[in-house]
This record gives C-alpha cells, sequence and structure tokens, in this order.
C-alpha cells in the first residue's frame, strides 16, 4: 500500500515516522490507520510540491486478451483505438495503454500491478476497460474500491451479454477449471519429457 519495502518501515518505525505493534515474537503490526495517514500525508506533499500538475481530465488504458491468437489477430489494438476514440469523444487525454496478454483469473499479470502502482502515484484519474471482465475475472468490486483509494475511477463501455444466472455459473466453473487443466497438462508433458531423457 505504501509502496516501500520492510528494511524501510523498520527504519520509519525507528525514527517514529510509523507506530506499530510487537506481537509476543516480536514481529511488527502496522495499523491499517497509521498506513492510511502516511498515504494521505504523502499525497497532501504530492500536491504542495507539484500545484499546477493537474491528473484530473487524465486517463489510462487497459485492455486484455486471453491468447496470443487473439494479440496477433488483432483483437488488443482493435479495443484500444475505440477506447481512445471514446476518451477523446468525453474530453479525457490518455496518459498511457497497459495491455495483457492472460487470462482474467491470473494475478501475475505485470501490466495490470503497473497500472495499480502508477494509480498510487495520483498520475491518472480514470481508467478505461471495453468491458470490466478484462480487468479481473472475479472480484472487479474489489479491485475498483481500491482504486478509488486513490480517486481513481473505472469505467468500462460495454456490458456483456445478459446471461442466466445457471449460464453465468457455467461461464464461471470454465472460467475456474481452465487454467487448471492448462497447468496440468503442462505438467504431464514436462513428466514425459523427463521420463524419455532419463
Amino acid at each position: 500500500m505504501l509502496g516501500v519495502c520492510i528494511k524501510t518501515l523498520r527504519r520509519w518505525e525507528k525514527k517514529r515516522k510509523i507506530t506499530c505493534v510487537r506481537t509476543l515474537g516480536g514481529h511488527r503490526r502496522f495499523p491499517v490507520l497509521e498506513i492510511k495517514r502516511l498515504i494521505l500525508k504523502n499525497s497532501y506533499k504530492q500536491e504542495i510540491s507539484h500545484p499546477h500538475s493537474s491528473f484530473k481530465n487524465t486517463c489510462v488504458i487497459y485492455e486484455r486478451v486471453s491468447s496470443h491468437k487473439q494479440s496477433k489477430r488483432g483483437d488488443l489494438e482493435r479495443q484500444v483505438e475505440q477506447l481512445k476514440e471514446h476518451a477523446k469523444k468525453i474530453g479525457l487525454k490518455v496518459n498511457h495503454v497497459y495491455k495483457d496478454v492472460a487470462s482474467g483469473l491470473n494475478i501475475r499479470r505485470k501490466n495490470l500491478w503497473k497500472m495499480v502502482r502508477d494509480a498510487r502515484k495520483n498520475c491518472f484519474s480514470h481508467v478505461l476497460l471495453t468491458y470490466k471482465d478484462w480487468l479481473t475475472r472475479f472480484g472487479f468490486e474489489y479491485l475498483q474500491n481500491y482504486l478509488a483509494e486513490f480517486n481513481v475511477s473505472v469505467n468500462y463501455l460495454h456490458e456483456l451479454d445478459k446471461k442466466s444466472p445457471e449460464s453465468e455459473m457455467v461461464d464461471d466453473l470454465v472460467a475456474i477449471i481452465h487454467p487448471f487443466s492448462g497447468k496440468l497438462y503442462r505438467m504431464r508433458c514436462s513428466g514425459k519429457k523427463l521420463m524419455k531423457d532419463a
């Protein structure tokens, strides 16, 4: 949340820049209120040091496709161009475009987390998406609320077609099973290769 390493937190605690609670085992526990206090203090300092820099009318674009096949046929670029046009229509300046080729369940998406880090630095005020599922398959509200802590709103152009609850449940189950089946297949393939090499 603060974007600093453990050593920095220990140093801040020694200098009494942040307070913590010690467990019986001697581990430090930092209260959420203390962390929020520091975040507010840092954002205030940024406003004072950059009084003329305003990010109110700036946005970033986040786009994702599930496979390299989709990327090669130009799906990513088409979505980006559509969002750039939309940003222009509503009077937003595009600061950056973040793109990932990965499943919506993959939490190790490099550019998704780069965007979150930049949001904490107050680099933009809006995130534009084609569909909200492009940001994450599950837990959209968690990410949306987290970004709102840094005054960043998440906007998407289209809703996915409304489905019956049963169809949505089947889609969710397939989305969960798909990455696991891929991992299992890779494990089997590497196991067969090891047996051949032996």
